[in-house]
């Protein structure tokens, strides 16, 4: 019998027929009252899980319906998530479970200096790293993984502190990261930042720093990322001179994100929209000091714009233009 989480997903439909004829048909009665079986090899189904664009949720889902789905799950999942509730050796062999693994989400782990070392033994190159609800940096683990690491994507959110020494550790580690996420890291040091991206700085395209409160305009002016194209500023400090800074220095930005920044007001924006000149999607929900937009007058100023989120929460997109004569 297939799970319930299963038959709720959107990817139902189609697989459902697929599942059924594979339980069916597994034993059929010939005429001569023989008895054979029907049988598809792994491959077979794997190109069928992977044409149906299926997610890990549901590759968890099928992995209840035999021991040939749990064996195929197991190779197509490619990240994973770890909880603190775990032992180090329950979190090491259930890691070991997904030989293609490119992401690895660790939460409230304490004993991350003893794994991430041992990660170097399984046959997957993470792509993606993510530490949250942690207390410091696992400095003697992330060293020691960082040798023969492939990381594009590193996540400390909700971390305690990140000291100077910790942002110098990571950018000496690993100098190709493309995205970086010290979202509510509300502990950051104000010469912490400046350190990671003096290194960084020529690859980020995608930077979190929600519920950051050191952004401040004496704090940005070395803020230059030239590649950067995706900026999360949500619940921090930021105000119009300090935005007005960052976007003077980024303005490839496409996508920005000013959700509760309560001190950005309608100069700000209007920064913003003379800066980037590529800018695609702004998000200016429940900014108390920007009440009232004009979706024109915005349009006007920056054509390339195809989603404003306004204050109210109400989102405008632009309308999809036919290509047809």
């Amino acid at each position: 019998m297939l799970p319930p989480s299963f038959l709720d997903s959107p990817t139902t439909n189609s697989l459902k027929t697929v599942l059924f004829i594979n339980m069916k048909t597994k034993r059929i009665k010939t005429t001569n009252s023989l008895r054979f079986s029907v049988y598809l090899p792994d491959e077979c189904w794997e190109l069928i899980f992977k044409h149906l664009l299926m997610n890990d949720k549901d590759y968890k889902s099928l992995s209840l319906v035999s021991k040939q789905f749990l064996s195929i799950t197991n190779r197509l999942r490619s990240s994973l998530t770890i909880k603190s509730n775990l032992t180090t050796e329950q979190a090491l062999n259930l890691i070991r479970r997904f030989p293609k693994l490119t992401s690895l989400n660790f939460i409230g782990r304490r004993d991350l200096d003893y794994i991430l070392p041992q990660l170097d033994t399984f046959p997957f190159r993470l792509k993606s790293l993510k530490l949250s609800k942690i207390s410091t940096i696992p400095a003697t683990g992330l060293l020691e993984f960082s040798i023969t690491s492939t990381l594009n994507s590193l996540t400390c959110s909700y971390t305690d502190y990140l000291h100077s020494s910790h942002m110098f550790l990571i950018s000496d580690c690993f100098p190709e990261l493309h995205r970086i996420d010290l979202s509510h890291c509300k502990h950051i040091y104000p010469d912490t930042l400046h350190l990671l991206l003096k290194t960084c700085r020529k690859n980020i395209t995608h930077l979190n720093l929600t519920a950051c409160s050191i952004l401040t305009e004496d704090m940005m002016m070395n803020f230059r990322v030239p590649k950067l194209k995706v900026l999360n500023l949500s619940r921090s400090t930021v105000d119009d001179q300090t935005l007005n800074v960052i976007t003077k220095s980024c303005t490839g930005i496409l996508k920005l994100s000013l959700k509760h920044c309560d001190d950005v007001g309608y100069k700000g924006v209007k920064c913003v929209l003379q800066n980037c000149k590529k800018l695609r999607e702004i998000n200016l929900k429940h900014c108390p000091k920007v009440v009232r937009v004009n979706v024109d007058s915005m349009l006007l100023r920056r054509p390339s714009l195809r989603k404003i989120k306004l204050p109210s929460g109400v989102a405008w997109v632009a309308p999809l233009v036919s290509t047809k004569s």
